[in-house]
C-alpha cells in the first residue's frame, strides 16, 4: 500500500511539472505573438490540471480563465467570452462571489464583450464588478482599469455623461500612484477628451487637448512627477512616506544640480531624513564640512540622499561597513559629473584620488572605526 502511494505521488508530482512546463511554453508562445500554437499548448496544461484537481480547484480555474487571454489576442473575443464566463462561474460557485479574483474574471468578461460589441451586457459586467471591488476598500491601479471599462461601456451604450464619471475617476487614481507625467496617464486622457467630445462639452475637450500636449511636452524635457514637501512630525508619518522619499532620492542622484526639480528633492530628502526612523544618518567632521560653502552643499544632501538610498534599499536603520563604502561610492558617482558645475570640492577630490589608488576601502574603515567609536562613547 505504501509502494503504491509513493509511487502515485511521485506520478502526480511528475505530472504538474509537465503541467508547469506547459504553462512556461505558453507564456514563450504568447510573447512571440504564436496565439494559435500557446492555445493549443494551454489546452494540453488544461487537461493535465483537469485530470488532477478537477475543475472546481482554484489552480484549473486560474488556467482556464486565462487562456481567454489567448483567444483575445488571437482576435476571437467571443470565444474569449465564452471562456471566462464559465471561469467566473466555477469561481463564483467554488470560491468566492465577492472577492477581487472574481471582479476581476467580470472585468475581462466585460472586456471581450466590449471588443465583440456586446455593450450592454459589458456594462452590467463592468458594473459587477465594479460594485464587488469598491467594496474591498482598494484605491489601487486595479480599480482604475475598472473604471476605465466602466467608462468605455458606459459610452458605447450611449451614456457618455456617466462616461465621464468613471473616467474622471480612473485618471485621479492614475494620477495619484503614477503622476500626471506618466504614460498611463497621458495615454488615458484621449479617452476623457473623446468622452467630453461625446457630450458636445468641446471647451473641455480642447482643455484635455492642450494638457496632453503640455505634459507631454515636460515629459520629454525630464519633468519627473515628485512628492510635494509636507510637515513630517513623526517617525510614523516618515515611514509612511519612504517610497516618496526614494522616489526624490533616485531622482536627486541621477540628475546634475541644473535639473529643475533638484531642490524640491533636495529639500524632500533633508526634511524627511532627520524625521525618520527607518535611517540613522551619521555625519562625521570631514562629510560635515561639505555644508561649509555654496559649492560643496549639493553634495551634503548627496551624501544623506546616499546614505538613506542604502538604508531603504537594504531595509536597515544602521549601516555596516561595505553599506557605508556603498554610500561614498553612490556620492562621488553623483559628484564626478557634476564637478564641472559646482567646482571642485577637495574632500571629494581627495575620495577620488584614493580609488583610483585603491585605498579609498582602508579610508572608508577607518571613518566606520571613528564612527563606531563616538557612538559607543555616546551610548555609555
Amino acid at each position: 500500500m505504501m509502494l503504491f502511494l509513493s509511487a502515485w505521488c511521485q506520478t502526480d508530482e511528475i505530472t504538474r511539472q509537465q503541467a508547469d512546463k506547459l504553462d512556461s511554453v505558453t507564456v514563450k508562445l504568447m510573447n512571440q505573438k504564436r496565439y494559435e500554437d500557446a492555445i493549443k499548448t494551454k489546452e494540453r496544461e488544461l487537461a493535465i490540471l483537469k485530470a488532477l484537481y478537477g475543475e472546481k480547484d482554484t489552480t484549473y480555474i486560474k488556467q482556464f480563465a486565462f487562456s481567454a487571454k489567448l483567444y483575445y489576442r488571437n482576435e476571437q473575443p467571443d470565444m474569449a467570452a465564452k471562456i471566462v464566463e464559465q471561469a467566473a462561474q466555477l469561481y463564483a460557485d467554488n470560491v468566492s462571489n465577492s472577492d477581487a479574483m472574481y471582479a476581476f474574471y467580470l472585468d475581462n468578461l466585460s472586456l471581450y464583450q466590449s471588443s465583440n460589441n456586446e455593450y450592454d451586457k459589458a456594462k452590467e459586467n463592468s458594473r459587477k464588478a465594479l460594485t464587488i471591488y469598491e467594496k474591498l476598500g482598494q484605491q489601487d491601479f486595479d480599480l482604475a482599469i475598472i473604471l476605465m471599462h466602466m467608462a468605455e461601456t458606459s459610452h458605447y451604450c450611449g451614456e457618455s455623461q456617466e462616461a465621464l464619471k468613471y473616467e474622471i475617476r480612473s485618471l485621479n487614481i492614475i494620477k495619484k500612484l503614477c503622476g500626471e507625467h506618466s504614460d498611463e496617464y497621458i495615454g488615458e486622457l484621449p479617452f476623457l477628451q473623446k468622452y467630453y467630445q461625446a457630450v458636445n462639452d468641446e471647451k473641455n475637450a480642447q482643455r484635455v487637448g492642450e494638457k496632453i500636449e503640455k505634459l507631454q511636452k515636460e515629459k520629454d524635457d525630464g519633468f519627473v512627477d515628485l512628492p510635494e514637501l509636507i510637515e513630517f512630525k513623526s517617525a510614523e508619518l516618515c515611514h509612511e512616506h519612504n517610497d516618496d522619499a526614494l522616489k526624490c532620492i533616485q531622482y536627486y542622484l541621477t540628475h546634475t544640480i541644473r535639473a529643475p526639480q533638484m531642490e524640491q528633492a533636495a529639500q524632500y530628502i533633508m526634511a524627511w531624513s532627520i524625521a525618520s526612523g527607518d535611517v540613522n544618518i551619521v555625519i562625521g567632521e570631514e562629510v560635515g564640512s561639505l555644508a561649509s560653502s555654496k559649492e560643496s552643499m549639493p553634495y551634503r544632501v548627496g551624501f544623506m540622499a546616499a546614505y538613506s538610498y542604502v538604508c531603504l534599499r537594504d531595509n536597515v536603520k544602521d549601516l555596516n561597513e561595505a553599506q557605508l563604502m556603498d554610500v561614498f561610492d553612490i556620492l562621488l558617482q553623483f559628484y564626478e559629473p557634476n564637478s564641472s558645475l559646482t567646482g571642485k570640492v577637495e574632500l571629494l577630490d581627495k575620495y577620488l584620488k584614493l580609488k583610483e589608488k585603491g585605498k579609498l576601502e582602508k579610508e572608508i574603515h577607518n571613518i566606520f572605526t571613528e564612527q563606531q567609536a563616538h557612538q559607543n562613547t555616546d551610548n555609555k
